[in-house]
């Protein structure tokens, strides 16, 4: 699965409520932050399972994450704007 494809699912299970417009999504802006979120959301899942754990650099990829689902809850809304009112 490439990066693309594993950020959009793993935003898809962080936030349920969007699944269908992520899954559906076919914007080129939407596709970095995808990627971005693949690479952080990994990231955290490797501190996590650390030994001892590095619980400054676990928070700060915790904001990290929340910053791109926010991101991205952004440009979907703007994505589904209307374009004449």
């Amino acid at each position: 699965m490439g990066l693309m494809q594993l950020g959009r699912a793993r935003l898809a299970l962080s936030l349920p409520r969007h699944r269908k417009q992520l899954r559906d999504a076919r914007d080129h802006r939407l596709y970095g932050l995808f990627e971005e979120y693949a690479r952080a959301s990994s990231k955290l899942a490797d501190l996590q399972r650390e030994l001892p754990r590095r619980e400054a650099l676990i928070a700060n990829y915790q904001q990290t994450c929340l910053d791109l689902q926010a991101d991205v809850l952004v440009l979907l809304g703007k994505l589904n704007e209307p374009l004449f009112y």
